[in-house]
């Protein structure tokens, strides 16, 4: 009998060791996963919605996409409605690009492709340093002959800066043209915005660009351009949408100052 009872208990001294085990696994995996979905912040899977880009771009793996509308009035011009999209993935840590098409305010198609490289930081407390490769097609037709392609190479440094709930991106950006005119613009953009409760983020967001080389003017007969405007970002889960309105001068034909409208709806993977 004592042999039986022995027997029974040195083989339910390992059962019992490894169903604790068992436990503690599928407590940490649970642990993990729930770590890794907080990790997973819409408002931090979003490379640019506006204006300007975050120097973070986004996590690893993660695939966005994001619909949006345009809109433009300004006195002694007919208004504009335009709109397009985008898609960006990060294929690797610290990489993220973006893929954008859109009717723009200038009544042109314009396509654009960016990568975004994070150089320190992480983007989630305190600064983060990255820098932006971008090259873009202003309209397709152009010149006097109809037969041009406007396209342009971009490079530009981004600083991002979060801290409890407010949120700073600060991008300063260079670029070329590519035609025979050899233009040179020099771009600043700027977004501050606060965290409101777990739904919304509120803000600024605008940019301001001058003329540096070859010609000088622009439609409106100015040097320099900007759009501006009050951002209001809401979320939930993975789903997000935005408004951003304010002035501008950016595709007008005269040298009045419009007003602007970016209606963005758009979601990213977990």
């Amino acid at each position: 009998m004592k042999y039986v009872l022995g027997l029974l208990a040195g083989l339910a001294l390992p059962t019992s060791a490894l169903a604790q085990t068992t436990s503690a696994s599928d407590d940490a995996a649970g642990t993990s996963a729930t770590r890794a979905a907080e990790a997973k912040d819409v408002r931090r899977e979003i490379p640019i919605l506006a204006f300007t880009y975050a120097a973070h771009g986004v996590s690893s793996k993660t695939i966005g996409v994001q619909a949006y509308g345009l809109g433009l009035v300004a006195r002694g011009q007919d208004g504009v409605v335009g709109g397009g999209g985008a898609v960006w993935l990060s294929p690797i840590d610290r990489l993220t690009l973006v893929m954008d098409g859109q009717r723009n305010v200038a009544r042109d198609f314009s396509p654009s492709a960016a990568a975004i490289v994070r150089l320190l930081g992480d983007g989630r407390e305190g600064f983060t340093l990255g820098a932006l490769g971008k090259f873009k097609i202003d309209g397709f037709g152009k010149g006097p002959d109809g037969d041009e392609v406007e396209s342009e190479l971009e490079m530009g440094a981004l600083l991002s800066f979060a801290e409890a709930g407010w949120h700073v991106d600060a991008n300063a950006i260079a670029g070329r043209g590519l035609g025979d005119e050899k233009e040179m613009d020099a771009e600043g953009r700027l977004r501050l915005g606060r965290d409101i409760g777990s739904w919304a983020r509120v803000g600024l967001d605008g940019q301001a660009r001058a003329k540096v080389a070859g010609p000088m003017t622009l439609a409106n007969g100015r040097t320099w351009d900007f759009a501006a405007g009050a951002q209001v970002l809401a979320y939930s889960g993975p789903l997000f949408g935005s408004l951003t309105t304010g002035p501008t001068t950016t595709g007008l034909v005269t040298n009045n100052v419009g007003f602007t409208a970016m209606l963005s709806v758009g979601g990213t993977t977990f």
